[in-house]
């Protein structure tokens, strides 16, 4: 097999990428991409956007991104990247979410929980380094694997406290040092009320044109002597050695423009057959679930504003993911992905010149092909596993993450105890009884309707016996005895040595929900490992090790993408332009009158009517969001859109309804980078919150 790999990479030509295209690697930028970002108009150098931008901008909570825009720590972000943040210091009496938080002074900045960012302190290509030491290694994962994580240890010592790590691509030929620094001590200065930041709802997400206003200011702080710790109130304000100029003077379609940020994960090579996976088998169960819940959730919150304080960033998460599931299968059928894919494959076949390689690859393709069709059942069984007791049913949920400790943390007691009860707090600090009760009874039923009878766990048979099928008598039961359906009765529980947590009924569903999910996983992951064998010996073998624009898939890494702000022309003749302004913000509200994605606070309305727009305006209007062709994905959130100077002039929240499918293939006609308009985030920060001291802070007196 090693000698049919090998003479793979020597006669099969790979697939070229295109040069539009691209979550390019910073530390290739000089040799790779620099001559197309000058030529498309960069006017400075890319050896500043390295070693100095690329300080400025950073991870947010692992999941997103913000950049420092002042001397003075100030961060800027999506809102939507902050939500929870913000979500979790609302309350009753200070509703952030529906009235918004501007801090006027430092000292009203709030601190925040569990928020962690993390700086770029270097980031060098080390491959000449580590290829130098992997000569005569032998290929296996586990040997080079121990090779490259040495080589990290030596850089771990020269760079203590720091994180250190290194990223191999291109079957380990290509290794990227990134050395970063974290820090906790983050604070809420500013964000909108939801009105305005999330202007147009679910109704919009995921779409263009746009009128949304999703930012967030915030702040890092340090000990006096300034190092990164945690809160405390004698901390100060980080002064960071980059951050990045914010620019009111606006852009022209057709402007050069760049996003840096950190992309998630995408799967660019991904086969025919692990996209129809994608849209068959992964997706449904997701979608059918999460929509049923989100009508629940949605339910309860609007008829009750604490509720909607609860589970505002538990919908917001749920919903954004399933819309994008949603628009992700229907652009695999619109646009025919796993029919194109599959003509790829069949030109990539063709191009081989050597039977015995064409038949070796050809093997590969139908190995990938029999795993994914054997495990299908399985694998939508283990999609409804994870929707329903992992996301949907709270309670169930939290007894898989915290509950199955009891015996132990009883036994123990001390700091087990302690960390337990904390976890609990905050577990139920943003739970309602009422409302899990409702969404366990409909997630349920769906799963009792989808799945056959030897992929549910036992419960359901002692529901059929007992209960004559009767799920809403069954789950009512469930949460009228279990000490877990509230804080009270779990709490109280813990001190009760007579409680036998064994005999809970909501623990016993849970532990046999477990039970079959793990028959479930024994059957699948056998097959699965066959499959990702194959897929990755695939995938080697269409790499082309002399590809001069090679970039690997996003995976949470520093990434930048560049092109330009256009229109975005469609199929059937019509374009959408390039730019909305708050014009169309009032329009909108108008015309969607009675649906709550388009409310609007009077304040804002009072403002477009007095036409005061300040340094922000242009041709008596106001800018609030535009696109342009650059290539992101998830964790691009938040990220800074800058211009040719590097000026940030936007900020990305988001891509349209046309590049769902951006993860595993790119369409630069039709995908889309949707930003944040700077403008319209300052007019709303000067204008609205009157917030002068940060617009200062910002742009300078």
């Amino acid at each position: 097999m090693k000698k049919i790999i090998i003479l793979l990479l020597l006669v099969c030509p790979v697939l070229m990428l295109r040069a539009d295209e691209g979550m390019w690697l910073l530390s290739r930028l000089k040799q790779h991409n620099e001559a197309q970002m000058k030529k498309l108009g960069l006017k400075i150098p890319v050896e500043y956007i390295v070693d100095s931008l690329s300080q400025a901008i950073i991870s947010y909570n692992g999941s997103g991104t913000a950049s420092f825009i002042s001397k003075d720590g100030l961060l800027l972000t999506n809102y939507h990247c902050a939500y929870a943040a913000i979500q979790q210091s609302s309350s009753d009496e200070h509703n952030y979410i529906r009235d918004g938080f501007w801090a006027m002074n430092q000292g009203e900045e709030i601190p925040l929980k569990g928020v962690d960012i993390s700086i770029n302190r270097v980031i060098k290509d080390i491959s000449e380094e580590v290829n130098a030491k992997l000569v005569g290694v032998k290929p296996e994962y586990s040997t080079r694997f121990r090779v490259v994580n040495g080589i990290a240890e030596k850089y771990r010592e020269q760079y203590p406290g720091m994180k250190v790590t290194v990223k191999s691509y291109r079957d380990y030929t290509l290794h990227v040092l990134y050395v970063t620094q974290s820090f906790q001590d983050v604070r809420l200065v500013g964000a909108p009320p939801f009105a305005i930041a999330k202007f147009g709802g679910e109704t919009d997400n995921w779409t263009w044109p746009r009128h949304g206003c999703d930012f967030a200011f915030l702040r890092v702080y340090v000990s006096k002597d300034g190092k990164a710790t945690g809160y405390h109130a004698d901390n100060v304000p980080y002064h960071p050695e980059v951050y990045l100029k914010v620019s009111a003077e606006g852009y022209e379609k057709g402007d050069y423009a760049m996003s840096i940020g950190y992309p998630g994960f995408t799967e660019r090579n991904a086969t025919s057959m692990l996209i129809w996976e994608r849209q068959n088998v992964l997706n449904p169960p997701l979608i059918k679930v999460r929509t049923a819940r989100q009508e629940i959730l949605q339910k309860f919150m609007r008829e009750d504003e604490s509720l909607r304080i609860k589970y505002a960033e538990k919908f917001a998460s749920s919903a954004n993911y399933c819309k994008n599931s949603i628009g992700v299968n229907q652009w695999i059928e619109d646009l025919d992905v796993c029919k194109k894919k599959a003509e790829q494959e069949r030109e990539f076949l063709n191009s081989c010149e050597n039977d015995s390689v064409r038949q070796a690859y050809t093997g590969m393709l139908q190995t990938m092909e029999k795993g994914i069709k054997e495990t299908a059942r399985y694998r939508l069984a283990q999609g409804y596993y994870v929707e329903v007791f992992g996301e949907g049913c709270e309670m169930i949920s939290f007894i898989s993450g915290f509950g199955r400790s009891i015996p132990y943390v009883r036994k123990e007691r001390g700091e087990s105890m302690k960390n337990f009860v904390v976890n609990t707090k905050m577990q139920y600090k943003d739970y309602s009884e009422k409302v899990d009760r409702a969404v366990t009874k409909a997630l349920l039923k769906i799963m009792q309707n989808d799945l056959e009878t030897d992929l549910l766990p036992e419960f359901f048979t002692t529901l059929k016996t007992e209960y004559k099928g009767d799920i809403d008598r069954f789950v009512d039961n469930m949460y009228d005895q279990s000490v877990f359906a509230n804080e009270e009765r779990l709490l109280a529980a813990l001190n009760d040595p007579k409680w036998n947590v064994e005999n809970d009924i909501a623990y016993q569903v849970e532990a046999q929900m477990e039970k079959k999910r793990k028959e479930i996983f024994a059957l699948v992951s056998k097959k699965l490992d066959v499959v990702r064998k194959a897929q990755y010996q695939y995938n080697k073998g269409r790499l082309n090790f002399h590809q001069e624009d090679y970039y690997p898939d996003a995976d949470k890494t520093i990434r930048l993408s560049y092109g330009t702000i256009c229109d975005l022309p469609l199929g059937n003749g019509t374009v959408k332009p390039y730019q909305t302004r708050l014009s169309g913000v009032i329009a909108k509200a108008d015309v969607n009158m009675g649906n709550p994605d388009f409310d609007l606070p009077e304040k804002l309305k009072t403002l477009w009517e007095s036409k005061d727009f300040g340094r922000y305006g242009e041709n008596g209007d106001l800018p609030t969001d535009f696109i342009m062709n650059g290539d992101v994905t998830g964790g691009n959130s938040g990220s800074p859109l800058l211009n040719a100077k590097g000026e940030l002039i936007g900020l990305v929240f988001d891509c349209n309804w046309e590049s769902m499918t951006r993860d595993f293939n790119f369409d630069q006609n039709l995908h889309r980078v949707i930003c944040l308009d700077v403008r319209y985030l300052l007019f709303i920060t000067e204008k609205y919150a009157h917030m002068n001291y940060i617009i200062a802070e910002i742009l300078g007196k």
